[in-house]
C-alpha cells in the first residue's frame, strides 16, 4: 500500500513540473512571438504563435498566425488553417468571417462576398451569437455587414427595436452622424431610462467631431423627436444636455424649466445648471435658475441652497465688474442679513458669512464688524473642522486687511496644524509665506514657498512657484533686497485697497532703481491697480510700457494679448489684430500664441 502511494506521489509531481514546465515554455514563446509581431518580423512570429494556438487552442493566438501569413501575403496557407478550424468549429460561424476577410486581402472579392453573405444566411435567432458575430465584421472593419448582422438579428428575433445602440457604435465609426442620431433616439423612444448611456457615447462623438457638423444634426433631429414624442421626457433632457455640452446655459434653461415642470421636481436640476453657469461666468443664467427655485416657495428643500447659490452668484457678478457702486454692495449685504434670519444650517451659513464678512470688510470698510462677525460664528456649535478652518481663514485674511500681521500669520499656522496635507492648509500656508513676503522677509518667505512646489493643489503650487520664481529672479544681483522689498510693500498696499499708496510707491521704486529688473513687473502691477480703479488709458499705457521697454521679457507676451483683448471692446479691432499678429510671430513659444491664433481666426471668418 505505501509502495502504491508513493508511486501515486511520484507520478503527480511529474505531471505537475511537466505543467509548470510547460506553462513556463508557453508564457516565454507568447512574449518572444509578440516581439517578433510588433518588430514585424513576421514569419518567427507565425511559426510561434502556430504552435501556440497548438497547445493552448487559444483562438487570440490563431488570429496573430492568421495576420502574420496575411502580411507574408500566403494567402495559401491562411485558407488552409481557416478552413481547417472551421471544420472543427462548426458552431463557430466567424471562422466564415476570417475566411472572407482573407478573400479580400488577397483580391478575391467576389468570394469574400459569397462567404460574408452565407454568414448572414446562417445567422440563427440567438441574441449573443447575432451580436458576436457583428463585433467580428466590425474587428474586420466590414462595417455594413456588421450592420446588414444587426438589422437581419431584428428580423429572426422578431425585435425591431434591438441593438440600436449597437448600430449608433458602427455609424459613429463610419462617420455617418444622421444615421448614429438617429439610433441614440431611436434607443430612447424605447427605453428612456438609456439617458445616460446616450450621453456618454454621444459625449465621446461630440469630442471627435472636430468641424463640428454633427451639432445640427443632433439639434434638429433631437427638435423633431420632441414635437412627435411629446410624453418622452428623454429627449428634452437629452436637448437640455447637449446645451450645456455646447455651454448655451441660457436655452439649456428653457429645456431645464419644462422639465421640472412636467415631472413636478423639487429644483435639483436647475440648481445643478446653475452651478455650471455660474463656473462658466453665465451669472444672468445662474441666478435666473436660482430664482425659479426660489419662487417654488420656503418649503421647497431646496429653497435656502437657492436663496444662498443666488447671493454667491450676485457676489461674484460683482467682484468681477471693473467699477460697483458702493450701494451695490451695501444692498447685497442686507440681502445676506436677511438670508441668516432664515438660515439655521451653519454648514450653509459658513460660506455665506464667509462672503457676508468679505463684503464688510473688503468693500464697505467695515472689519471691525466682520472679525466680529467671524469671531461668534468660531465659537458656535454644529461646525465641522472644514467649516472652522474656512471661517478661520478668511479672519485671517481680514486681519491681514488690516494690517495685524502678527494675528494674520497665528491663524494661518493653527490651520496649516489642523489641516496638514490638504488643500486648505496648504492654502494657509502659502498665505502665511506671502505675509512673511510682504513683511520683507524675502529668504524665509521664499524658503516657504519652495516647500509649497510640490502641494496636491495645481492652483496653490503654481502660485508658490510663481512668487518664488520672482523674489529668485530679482534679488540675485541687488544683495540688499531694496526694491523687492519696495515692491512687496506696493504688493501689499494694493491688497489693503490702498490703490493710491501702491502707486506711489511704485513710482518711488522706478525712481530709486532705474533699469531694475523689476521694471517690467512694476508696470504690470499699475496696470492692474489702473483696471481695478477704472483707468483704462493708463492701464493701456501700462502695457505698452511692458511691450515696448521690455520686450525679450515673459510679461511681454502676456501684456500684447490683454492689451489686444482691451483693444477688441473698444472695438479697435485693427489694433487688436496687430497685437495677436505681434504674438504668432515674436512669440510662437508663448502660451498666449494659441489663442492669439484662435483670434485672428476668429477675425478671418
Amino acid at each position: 500500500m505505501k509502495k502504491f502511494i508513493v508511486s501515486i506521489f511520484i507520478l503527480f509531481s511529474i505531471l505537475g513540473s511537466e505543467y509548470a514546465y510547460s506553462q513556463n515554455n508557453i508564457q516565454t514563446e507568447s512574449q518572444l512571438a509578440f516581439n517578433y509581431f510588433r518588430d514585424k518580423e513576421y514569419r518567427p512570429a507565425a511559426s510561434l504563435f502556430f504552435n501556440l494556438h497548438k497547445l493552448t487552442r487559444s483562438r487570440t493566438y490563431f488570429n496573430y498566425y492568421i495576420d502574420c501569413l496575411l502580411q507574408l501575403e500566403d494567402y495559401q496557407e491562411a485558407e488552409k488553417a481557416i478552413k481547417k478550424e472551421i471544420k472543427k468549429n462548426q458552431d463557430d460561424r466567424s471562422f466564415l468571417i476570417d475566411l472572407g476577410f482573407v478573400y479580400k486581402t488577397a483580391g478575391e472579392n467576389t468570394k469574400s462576398v459569397a462567404q460574408y453573405n452565407e454568414v448572414l444566411e446562417k445567422l440563427i435567432p440567438v441574441k449573443t451569437e447575432i451580436t458576436n458575430l457583428a463585433n467580428a465584421f466590425v474587428r474586420k472593419r466590414e462595417y455594413e455587414y456588421a450592420i446588414k448582422t444587426y438589422e437581419k438579428g431584428q428580423i429572426l428575433l422578431q425585435q425591431e427595436h434591438l441593438f440600436h445602440l449597437e448600430m449608433a457604435t458602427i455609424f459613429l465609426a463610419q462617420r455617418d452622424f444622421e444615421k448614429m442620431v438617429s439610433e441614440y433616439l431611436l434607443a430612447l423612444s424605447v427605453d428612456p431610462s438609456q439617458i445616460k448611456l446616450v450621453q456618454n457615447h454621444l459625449q465621446s462623438a461630440l469630442i471627435q467631431d472636430i468641424n463640428s457638423s454633427l451639432d445640427p444634426i443632433l439639434k434638429n433631429q433631437l427638435l423633431e423627436k420632441i414635437q412627435s414624442e411629446t410624453e418622452n421626457v428623454s429627449f428634452k433632457e437629452l436637448l437640455q444636455w447637449y446645451f450645456m455640452q455646447k455651454k448655451q446655459f441660457k436655452a439649456a434653461f428653457t429645456q431645464a424649466r419644462a422639465i421640472d415642470l412636467i415631472g413636478k421636481e423639487d429644483g435639483s436640476r436647475l440648481l445643478d445648471l446653475a452651478t455650471a453657469a455660474k463656473t462658466n461666468d453665465d451669472f444672468e443664467t445662474a441666478l435666473t435658475c436660482y430664482q425659479h427655485v426660489v419662487d417654488k416657495g420656503s418649503d421647497s428643500p431646496n429653497y435656502l441652497n437657492a436663496r444662498l447659490g443666488a447671493l454667491e452668484t450676485q457676489y461674484l457678478l460683482l467682484q468681477q465688474q471693473s467699477t460697483v457702486p458702493k450701494t451695490s454692495w451695501t444692498e447685497l449685504s442686507e440681502q445676506y442679513k436677511k438670508f441668516f434670519s432664515e438660515a439655521n444650517s451653519s454648514s450653509l451659513n459658513s460660506s455665506a458669512l464667509i462672503q457676508y464678512a468679505h463684503i464688510n470688510s473688503f468693500y464697505l470698510d467695515q472689519a471691525a464688524k466682520s472679525i466680529e462677525v467671524l469671531e461668534k460664528a468660531l465659537t458656535g456649535s454644529g461646525l465641522s473642522q472644514q467649516n472652522k478652518s474656512e471661517l478661520k481663514l478668511e479672519l485671517a485674511d481680514i486681519k491681514l486687511f488690516t494690517n495685524e500681521k502678527w494675528d494674520a500669520i497665528l491663524l494661518y499656522s493653527q490651520i496649516e496644524k489642523s489641516d496638514k496635507n490638504n488643500t486648505i492648509g496648504f492654502e494657509a500656508k502659502f498665505k502665511k509665506a506671502r505675509v512673511s513676503y510682504y513683511m520683507g522677509e524675502l529668504k524665509w518667505a521664499k524658503a516657504q514657498l519652495d516647500a509649497l512646489k510640490g502641494s496636491t493643489s495645481k492652483l496653490i503650487a503654481n502660485d508658490a512657484i510663481a512668487l518664488s520664481q520672482l523674489i529668485s529672479d530679482n534679488t540675485t544681483l541687488d544683495t540688499s533686497y531694496t526694491a523687492m522689498k519696495t515692491y512687496a510693500e506696493a504688493e501689499f498696499l494694493m491688497y489693503q485697497a490702498k490703490d493710491s499708496q501702491a502707486i506711489l510707491k511704485l513710482e518711488e521704486l522706478l525712481k530709486n532703481h532705474p533699469g531694475h529688473s523689476l521694471t517690467d513687473e512694476v508696470y504690470f502691477l499699475q496696470y492692474e491697480i489702473f483696471k481695478h480703479t477704472n483707468k483704462p488709458e493708463q492701464a493701456l499705457l501700462a502695457l505698452s510700457k511692458i511691450i515696448e521697454e521690455h520686450p525679450y521679457e515673459i510679461l511681454a507676451a502676456k501684456a500684447l494679448y490683454i492689451q489686444g483683448e482691451m483693444f477688441e471692446k473698444r472695438d479697435e479691432t485693427d489694433k487688436a489684430m496687430a497685437n495677436y499678429k505681434n504674438i504668432v510671430t515674436e512669440y510662437s513659444d508663448s502660451i498666449y500664441s494659441v489663442e492669439a491664433r484662435k483670434k485672428l481666426s476668429e477675425q478671418r471668418k
